[in-house]
Parts: C-alpha cells; sequence; structure tokens
C-alpha cells in the first residue's frame, strides 16, 4: 500500500536531519546536565460540569470531571530536547457512562483514566526544521481531517514521527507517519497512516494547503474504514473598509476507502463567506460529507469531531447517506468575554432525508491570572435521525 511505500522515506528525512547536526558545533557533555535540569514545567487543570438529556429511555447523564495534566520539557542540548506529559482524568460526580455504548446513562465521552499522554524526543538543530519521535498532539488546519480531540478531558495523540518544516517564510511543510492512536476511551487503535500536509501562504487574500491522509488500520470498523483522502483548501479575507472585513474558506477532497462492505468512493465539501465589522462576524457555510450511492460517506476518524457539525456529537460517524450541514455563525466579544451562537440545519447527501436541527451557545472568558472558564449549551432537534439532545456545560481551566 502507498503507506509502506512512504514510511522509508519519512525514516531517512529523519536520520538525515539528525546527521546534519555533527556538521554544527556541539556542546560539551557537561552542558547535558544542565539541559535535563533546566527545563520547563506544564501544568493543565480543568474542571467542568456536563449535563446530557435525552428524549429516550437512558437516565439524565451529571458528570463533574477533573483533568490534570503535568509534564516536562528538557532544554535542548545539541539540538535535542525530550518532553513528556502525564494525564489523569477522575470523575468527581459520576452519573453518566463514560464510554459507548450507554448503560443506564447517557454517554459524556469522559471515563476515568491515567496514561502518559505525550512522551518523545524532539531534534531543532537544523533552522526551519522540527523532527519529532515518540507520543505527540497533532493538529492540522481546522482539525477537520486530523486533531487532538481538545474539548474532551482525554485528548487524542499518536505515536509516530512526526516533521515540520518551513523551507521559506511563507510556506509550511508536514508530514507524519503514525503507528497508533491514543483515542479519548483510553484505547489504542493501531494503523500505520501517512499524513502530509503543505500550506503557502500567496498574501493576506489567499492561503493554499494540500493534504493527503492515508490510513491502513489493522481491524476496519464502521468509524475507522481504509481511507486515502486527497484535497485542496483555500482561505483567505479582503478588507472592504477600515472596520470591514470578508473572509472565506473553500475545500475539496475525495476519499476512496476499503469497508468490510467493499470499495468506495465520496467526495468532501465545504464553502463558508464570512463579513467582521467592527470584531463581530456573521458567517454562513455549507458542508457536504458525500456518500457514495447511500452505502457510505466521508469518514474523518482523527479529526476534532466536536468542532464541527454541532457540539451535541450527533455526527461522530457519518450516517452512510452522507450529510450536508447548513450553518450560521455569529460571534463577538464583550469586554474580556467571547461569545459564540451557531444554528445547524442537518440533511442527508443521498435521498431527502432531513436529519433535524441544532442550536449552540459558547460564553468564555479570563477570570484571575491563569485561570479562565466558559458556559456552553447545545439544543438538537431531531427529524429522522436520532433523539431530541439537550447539553450543557459550564468549566473552569488553569494553565502555565
Amino acid at each position: 500500500m502507498i503507506v509502506n511505500t512512504l514510511r522509508p522515506l519519512l525514516f531517512s528525512a529523519l536520520v538525515l536531519g539528525s546527521s546534519a547536526s555533527a556538521w554544527a558545533e556541539a556542546a560539551p557533555l557537561s552542558a547535558l546536565e544542565g539541559a535535563l535540569t533546566g527545563g520547563t514545567v506544564n501544568v493543565n487543570l480543568r474542571l467542568r460540569y456536563e449535563l446530557v438529556e435525552q428524549d429516550n429511555a437512558l437516565e439524565d447523564a451529571d458528570a463533574l470531571t477533573l483533568r490534570t495534566a503535568l509534564g516536562y520539557t528538557t532544554q535542548a542540548w545539541n539540538g535535542v530536547s525530550a518532553f513528556v506529559e502525564m494525564e489523569n482524568i477522575d470523575a468527581l460526580v459520576d452519573d453518566y457512562s463514560g464510554v459507548p455504548p450507554p448503560t443506564q446513562f447517557s454517554v459524556v465521552a469522559d471515563p476515568e483514566g491515567t496514561e502518559v499522554n505525550q512522551w518523545g524526543v524532539r531534534y531543532t538543530g537544523i533552522k526551519g526544521l522540527v523532527a519529532t519521535l515518540g507520543r505527540s498532539k497533532l493538529i492540522l488546519d481546522n482539525a477537520r481531517w486530523v486533531g487532538n480531540v481538545g474539548w474532551r478531558q482525554n485528548e487524542q495523540t499518536y505515536d509516530g514521527y512526526f516533521l515540520k518544516a518551513t523551507p521559506l517564510a511563507n510556506m509550511t511543510l508536514n508530514g507524519a507517519y503514525i503507528t497508533n492512536v491514543n483515542n479519548i476511551f483510553f484505547a489504542n487503535v493501531d494503523l500505520e497512516g501517512v499524513l502530509l500536509n503543505a500550506q503557502w501562504v500567496a498574501s493576506p487574500a489567499l492561503a493554499l494547503t494540500a493534504y493527503g491522509y492515508l490510513l491502513d488500520y489493522n481491524v476496519i470498523t464502521p468509524a475507522t474504514p481504509d481511507a486515502d483522502t486527497v484535497g485542496l483548501r483555500a482561505t483567505g479575507g479582503l478588507p472592504l473598509g477600515e472596520t470591514v472585513k470578508l473572509s472565506y474558506v473553500a475545500e475539496f477532497a475525495r476519499q476512496e476507502a476499503t469497508t468490510a462492505g467493499g470499495d468506495f468512493e465520496a467526495d468532501y465539501l465545504l464553502g463558508e463567506l464570512a463579513l467582521g465589522i467592527k470584531g463581530v462576524s456573521l458567517a454562513v457555510g455549507y458542508e457536504v460529507l458525500g456518500s457514495d450511492g447511500g452505502s457510505y460517506a466521508v469518514m474523518t476518524p482523527l479529526a476534532t469531531l466536536h468542532a464541527h457539525n454541532g457540539w451535541n456529537d450527533l455526527f461522530l460517524v457519518t450516517p452512510t447517506a452522507g450529510l450536508n450541514d447548513l450553518y450560521v455563525r455569529l460571534s463577538g466579544n464583550l469586554g474580556k468575554t467571547a461569545w459564540m451562537a451557531k444554528f445547524h440545519e442537518f440533511s442527508a447527501d443521498e435521498g431527502n432525508a432531513d436529519y433535524g436541527t441544532e442550536f449552540n451557545i459558547q460564553l468564555t472568558r479570563p477570570l484571575v491570572g491563569k485561570l479562565s472558564g466558559g458556559l456552553k449549551y447545545g439544543a438538537y432537534s431531531a427529524d429522522t435521525l436520532a433523539v431530541d439532545t439537550d447539553k450543557f456545560w459550564t468549566w473552569l481551566g488553569y494553565a502555565f
């Protein structure tokens, strides 16, 4: 498969990058102790309450969970540094199902557990190049295809080899070979994946990103098909006055997939226009996760899915008839408080089924020092899919 062909190329790039450091003047061995002990500590705490009410037989879910992440990164020695981060999720109120399928309570996807969230070594000895080996978070573009699912208490990280290069000031190249996904349920998902992403910023009016994501899972499921996705994304903005700006997003991708049911092909489309006036933005967009004859639809198993198609997470697995999402988003700031409201109308790409509507609203604000907080609400009104679902969140976060 293409994954196996590209694997040695990524290995070679890492080796060449590491060996090139030998040409630079090396730091003495005596400096190693200082690099190891003079590093940086990072702490991240998030206390969150989540309420889920569904129009079905399940009991309402109440979850009060605490995320604690503690990490350490050494200083660089001859361009090489090391990092590690531990993560613990503790439920202070646990009236919820942490892992689907739900049992007594509705699902809140924040199971209890402890893990090594990130670890590895990183090489930065060549200007414009960062090479990482180990377990790391990864977010590409808007996390539609590859993300860290940072909204959930246990974020998603990847085991593998990661390269980031900036050969030009306006060009960024990302490449990764991943062997395992550490998902939000503390599960390991084995795969061979090659992730390629190249961005060129021509001007404030045009940035182009070309990408290819080639995923070969050890176990094929409806949510994790073997899939090769190739696409192009364009973004930009144009000032229409001193306080007015028009911005856009346009994206197309084609996905070829293999599932237990056979081989399929489906397209992805996104178009969005936004008008910003004095700090307030109004956006209208249309997103299509296309279907191949109603038997298969575009899947994005590595995405930060919560950020797309409604915060109530009704479309974590795309229906086989596909998904059309017409949305309107209004956002801005009131003093130090950031606010956003969003409305979605969902329908099938294949056939004429209506999937329902969803309304979302969010307030976030810095509080004292490094402490921040937020409120968030989502209301999904069902039609031919799922059931009416209301969710409410409030949280406090602290990070340094």
